[in-house]
């Protein structure tokens, strides 16, 4: 295989900085919103120039280790972390409090020894989750045949939540039963022994369990509690369509009305006329003095 020594020489230049310069594999650490992580530190170097702490690349925390004579120089670059970092627990390990979402990503830190040619470098990839909310559950279009009920149970969030597993566990058997996945298969013998299904949610902090789902109870009665707010709605939507069916019933007879009482009268969008009965020979019934104050308008 042809190549220059140069080059060949480069290549575990590059090699040999690659291996110094990360110590071991990423760690991955995960956190609740409002809660704290420890970045756990370790290093074998004796003697210690400088620590520097990055997130996503940016340099975060600068510390010059104390000696015997001044104590040790912290050096946090933003503001908005001076009160959330510590490094109270000793080896210079950082512990970040008050966590929230964007605290989200990669971190690192570089060792710098005067002892060694290249800086140590530990790699960490935090993930922030916040607390996993109360699942509900759907109950889907039902069949029977032959006495039996079959249907879905379908769990969800209300709103989307990140690495959320779903489960579902079976109560009211001699062995509790457990299956993955939002969407279960129920199918249960009319009259027979009843049974209750509970979804449970979880993430890397947290867990939450729904409201048990009786199968007698959508068997029997037609639904969970997600179908008896169906049935609500379309009661609500029933009763406001009659209503205004109603109000138009009474807005036509009102218009029949007003004809009856005006025959002779004509009218437009534009103008309101007065409409008086007339004398059988034609005479206006008005008086002399309401005359006077009554202008007649042809259209």
């Amino acid at each position: 295989m042809a190549g220059s020594p140069t080059g060949l020489i480069h290549v575990f230049l590059l090699c040999q900085f690659t291996a110094s310069a990360t110590s071991g594999a990423m760690k991955e650490l995960v956190g609740a919103i409002g809660g704290s992580v420890t970045f756990p530190l370790t290093f074998t170097e004796k003697q210690i120039d400088s620590i520097v702490w990055s997130f996503n690349r940016t340099t975060l925390i600068t510390i010059q280790p104390g000696t015997e004579s001044k104590n040790a120089t912290v050096i946090v670059t933003s503001n908005r972390n001076r009160e959330r970092v510590d490094f109270s627990g000793g080896g210079y390990s950082l512990k970040l409090n008050k966590l929230r979402k964007n605290d989200s990503g990669s971190y690192s830190v570089q060792i710098h020894s005067s002892s060694s040619q290249f800086p140590s470098t530990q790699e960490y990839m935090l993930h922030v989750y916040e607390q996993v909310s109360k699942p509900k559950v759907t109950v889907g279009l039902q069949s029977n045949k032959n006495g039996t009920c079959m249907t879905n149970l379908t769990c969800y969030m209300e709103r989307e939540e990140e690495d959320v597993t779903y489960s579902w566990e079976t109560l009211g058997q001699t062995v509790p039963e457990f299956h993955n996945g939002p969407i279960l298969s129920v199918s249960w013998r009319m009259g027979g022994k009843d049974t209750a299904f509970i979804c449970i949610v979880r993430n890397p902090i947290s867990n939450s369990s729904s409201s048990p789902i009786l199968t007698r109870k959508f068997c029997e009665g037609g639904g969970g509690p997600d179908s008896l707010m169906v049935i609500l709605i379309l009661l609500l939507g029933l009763i406001l369509l009659s209503l205004l069916l109603v109000g138009i019933a009474i807005w036509c007879l009102q218009k029949d009305k007003e004809k009856e009482n005006c025959p002779n009268g004509r009218s437009s969008k534009y103008a309101l006329f007065h409409c008086a009965d007339s004398k059988k020979d034609g005479e206006s019934q008005l008086t002399t003095n309401n005359a006077r104050h009554t202008k007649t308008v042809y259209l």
